[in-house]
């Protein structure tokens, strides 16, 4: 499967298109709307749903993990030591697919994308219990702009006697309106950790920017 570096991609327009992006190193850059992991907003709605699919090929919104936001540090108040962490997770991958999607108002078509995301996470020594509960966005933008956002939640049970774990998300679908044309589209996607001020500062001071791989099939 070829393997392409972390910026933004557009994904081909030919059928159905799976893709994949795993977490290569901190290297390399990964352009970041931080104000992403820190705002709310609601302007449309991300669904999950299983109306029929047209039989088009669709231009495929550009999808990037934001790299600022790739990282969810919780600490407990006392301080920033090791032992002070509760838990570390990290964005290891996002994987999803493009399809056309069901007739939107008026008959006109769209674009369904599905994402889901891969953690790793560890906890930390000032973590009392076995499960975590990590909120992420996924965010549409449309020429730049924001469109909408929405947070979700993915929760991380430990198996006993354990400090890691390895996880992929349920699955989202989101509806966009298609385009024109079938190779370009004004529509993109950010996925990040959904931060408070603290932590999206603690990733800017401490962490290099995240490098991820894009693998199209």
């Amino acid at each position: 499967v070829p393997q392409r570096s972390g910026e933004n991609r557009h994904i081909g327009s030919e059928g159905l298109r799976a893709y994949i992006m795993s977490r290569a190193s901190r290297t390399a850059r990964l352009s970041a709307r931080a104000a992403l992991a820190i705002c709310g907003v609601s302007l449309l709605s991300l669904t999950a749903c299983e109306d029929e699919q047209s039989a088009f090929a669709p231009a495929c919104p550009h999808v990037q993990i934001l790299s600022e936001a790739a990282d969810f540090y919780d600490y407990d108040g006392k301080g920033l030591d090791v032992g002070d962490l509760v838990s570390h997770a990290s964005m290891s991958g996002l994987s999803g697919s493009c399809t056309a999607g069901p007739n939107g108002p008026r008959h006109r078509k769209t674009v369904r994308t599905s994402l889901s995301i891969a953690v790793d996470v560890v906890r930390g020594p000032a973590k009392p219990g076995e499960k975590v509960v990590l909120p992420y966005f996924v965010a549409v933008m449309r020429d730049g702009h924001i469109m909408d956002k929405k947070v979700f939640e993915v929760a991380v049970d430990f198996a006993p006697n354990t400090t890691t774990a390895h996880l992929r998300a349920p699955v989202r679908y989101i509806d966009l309106p298609a385009s024109d044309s079938i190779q370009e589209t004004n529509y993109s996607m950010a996925v990040g950790f959904q931060l408070n001020h603290g932590q999206l500062g603690y990733n800017r001071a401490h962490l290099p920017e995240a490098s991820f791989l894009w693998h199209i099939n």
